[in-house]
């Protein structure tokens, strides 16, 4: 039984300690990778147009680079001489060649050896008075030669990723030279465990150790990034330690957590006292509550490990089954499915969450009908799901994604309300795509992405999409200051009626970046909805076309109409629209002239506020166009809701309309119900007479494309009128 104890104690604090070690190599993981994703922006801006070629503009790129983690110091760059080219440091800290530096030359080598990030020496900074980790990347051109060497320098004090047990050491060491990375253990400058590394000879002790125990090579553990736990001699003192370490692959890194033996023991020495206490006073009757307890905690036990790793709503694994319990099989090849609803809000937000909750549960009971017993299910977040399947072949996952888009996309029935919904799935494959599982994850994710541009749809991740996550992300860095650098302006294209004459203009904007070149509108509109920048934008646009039609206007002495687009974004803005009657107020500008137009997926929102807000317009002599119809949501019974003045038939209609009669039937069609509803029509995209001619025929009165005008800044524009 003592032995029982004892082994029983001495379990716990394994598991605490590799418990610990995992959430620290974890965390540590996520943060390299964090800074390696700012490196590799750095980079792709450097190369750019060869700015590195000149230190003003490496200098503007390095300080470009929005970063809102103060645990970073600066960025640097090294000629392959180890001769420092550039820093935008803002200390008076010197940096030597780092070749002619004993500290620094080992790791300066080795990045230039390697494709991927190599972390530096730590080392005491006299003049910051802290130790700085450096994290280095060998930037190369097409050819492979080293163009420079590319540094962010970290606060090695500030990494925040330890758990606060005081009872554990924590530290982590390189594993290809054994220096310590951090080390939190009285480090100072006077007692710097940076200087030297671990002892060969304790490491060698260590080894024959673990090999043993685990009966495998150092490697053989390196390679699978197990948690592993030994006993072992400190080498400052005499004491025995129990140490649990992981090995970060991507970053050479051995994490390390130790604790004395003694504490252990201690532990176990007051659990033996009372014990003995007890069974001296009560043995038999501990007997007896032993057995009872022993089989209430297995049950309790087993309940709250199912609560802890299943999702209370669906009885799915949940996302901590991921987090604590999933573990890629190295000979086990699987795709991830990173599957998330199209449009799930607006039932929570036009029926309530018990409807949605009734939608999630049929929505796993869908996706259980099509696991094998071996595949895992997760719902991973509200409306995000997650299917791991032990398949990999592109055909059967092709045919899995296809069964899932389809069986999602049936009718939901809940309480006599019925509701059609579709997904966006993004697939990444072990060990195809990545051999870390947070990679396929993130990968998944990615593709998920976008998928979510057109819905109901499947992306398998490729690099080719991974290319477009870094691009979207350097013009989600860009996008935030467009405003700031005047980048955004203003263009015009005039709409025509039936007798050659001007009716009005469409306000549309346009984006020149001084990186990106000139960027077309529906790609960073999406990334101002996604962002929360679409508000700042859309007042832009609502001011500038306000402020510039109006001066055109007593210009060419002449009044028409200004269409503004409005974001469904913008429509759910709080105040949105007293904010927009005030601008137009302050502008100058004749209210009855001003048409808002609105696509057709505001239908996604809670329509019914939607409908009272366009009312509310309405009211004050606003118009209101639905552009692009028939291309999205719309039906007829909708449109009958809608308190439109217009109805604009979208350019992929009128494009083929000479040659296509499907898109001829089509446009039919739509004006008819048009002028069903009483309505303008609005034909939009023309670029030939004949396309005018036979869209007049059928009843529409208002044109606008390149036959008449290309879009016009402001002064092309008063141009233009003037000629009319």
């Amino acid at each position: 039984m003592i032995i029982n104890l004892h082994t029983s104690t001495k379990k716990d604090f394994i598991i605490e300690e590799e418990n610990l070690t995992k959430i620290k190599a974890n965390s540590l993981n996520a943060l390299f990778s964090q800074y390696e994703t700012i490196l590799n922006i750095i980079e792709n801006q450097l190369i750019i147009e060869k700015n590195y070629q000149s230190i003003n503009l490496s200098e503007k790129v390095l300080n470009s680079v929005l970063i809102n983690d103060n645990n970073i110091l600066g960025f640097a760059l090294f000629k392959p001489n180890g001769d420092l080219y550039l820093t935008n440091n803002k200390s008076d800290e010197k940096f030597p060649n780092l070749l002619e530096k004993e500290e620094s030359r080992k790791s300066f080598e080795y990045t230039m050896e390697k494709n991927s990030v190599v972390l530096g020496r730590t080392y005491y900074s006299d003049i910051r008075k802290k130790f700085i980790l450096p994290i280095r990347k060998a930037i190369r051109d097409k050819k492979g030669e080293i163009l420079f060497v590319l540094s962010i320098i970290i606060d090695a004090n500030k990494i925040q990723y330890f758990s606060k047990v005081e009872k554990y050491k924590h530290h982590v060491f390189r594993g290809f030279d054994y220096f310590y990375q951090i080390y939190n253990e009285n480090a100072n400058e006077k007692n710097n465990p940076y200087e030297k590394p671990v002892p060969k000879e304790l490491l060698e002790n260590i080894k024959e150790s673990v090999e043993k125990k685990y009966n495998k090579s150092v490697e053989e553990i390196k390679n699978s990034e197990e948690i592993i736990t030994f006993e072992s001699k400190n080498y400052n003192s005499s004491d025995i330690e129990l140490v649990s370490s992981k090995y970060l692959k991507a970053y050479e890194l051995w994490v390390i957590t130790q604790i004395p033996i003694n504490e252990v023991n201690k532990v176990f020495f007051k659990k033996l006292v009372y014990l003995f206490i007890l069974l001296v006073i009560i043995y038999f009757i501990l007997y007896y509550l032993f057995s009872v307890i022993n089989h209430s905690e297995e049950k309790k036990q087993k309940a709250l490990e199912f609560q802890a790793y299943h999702d209370y709503l669906t009885n799915l694994y949940n996302r901590l089954f991921i987090i604590k319990k999933f573990k890629i099989e190295k000979n086990k090849p699987f795709s991830l499915f990173f599957i998330n609803v199209d449009n799930f809000k607006s039932i929570n937000n036009s029926h309530g969450h018990n409807y949605g909750d009734d939608v999630l549960k049929e929505i796993s009971l869908r996706l259980i009908e099509l696991k094998n017993s071996n595949d895992y299910l997760i719902r991973y977040s509200g409306d995000e799901f997650i299917f791991i399947v032990y398949d990999t072949n592109l055909e059967n996952i092709k045919e899995l994604a296809s069964k899932i888009l389809k069986s999602l996309r049936q009718p939901y029935n809940i309480n006599s309300v019925t509701f059609t919904l579709s997904c966006s799935i993004g697939i990444a494959r072990y060990p195809d795509n990545a051999e870390n599982f947070n990679e396929i994850k993130r990968y998944a994710d990615i593709a998920m992405y976008e998928s979510k541009k057109e819905k109901n749809k499947y992306t398998i991740f490729e690099d080719s999409v991974k290319d477009i996550y870094i691009k979207k992300l350097l013009m989600e860095y860009e996008l935030k200051s467009s405003l700031k650098n005047n980048e955004m302006y203003m263009m015009y294209q005039p709409q025509i009626d039936i007798n050659g004459n001007l009716y009005g203009v469409e306000a549309l904007v346009r984006w020149e970046n001084k990186n990106l070149g000139f960027v077309s509108p529906d790609k960073f509109i999406e990334i101002a909805e996604a962002t929360g920048f679409m508000k700042k934008l859309g007042d832009f646009i609502i001011n500038t076309s306000l402020k510039e039609i109006c001066e055109i206007q007593k210009l060419c002495n002449k009044k028409f109409q200004l269409s503004i687009n409005i974001s469904v974004k913008q429509f759910i803005e709080k105040d949105f629209n007293t904010e927009l009657l005030n601008m137009i107020k302050k502008s100058g500008f004749d209210i009855k002239n001003v048409t808002l137009e609105i696509t057709e997926n505001v239908c996604i929102e809670d329509i019914d506020y939607i409908i009272n807000l366009l009312k509310e317009f309405k009211q004050h002599s606003i118009k209101i166009s639905l552009d692009d119809f028939g291309t999205g949501y719309s039906s007829l019974s909708l449109l009958k809701k809608l308190p439109i003045d217009e109805l604009k038939i979208d350019k992929s209609f009128v494009d083929d309309i000479l040659v296509n009669s499907s898109s001829k039937k089509m446009i039919e069609n739509i004006i008819s119900i048009g002028k069903n509803l009483d309505l303008v029509i609005l034909a939009e995209g023309i670029e030939e007479l004949e396309q005018k001619n036979l869209l007049e025929s059928y009843g529409t009165t208002l044109f606008q494309g390149y036959y008449y005008s290309k879009p016009l800044k402001k002064d092309e524009l008063l141009k233009f009128i003037n000629k009319k």
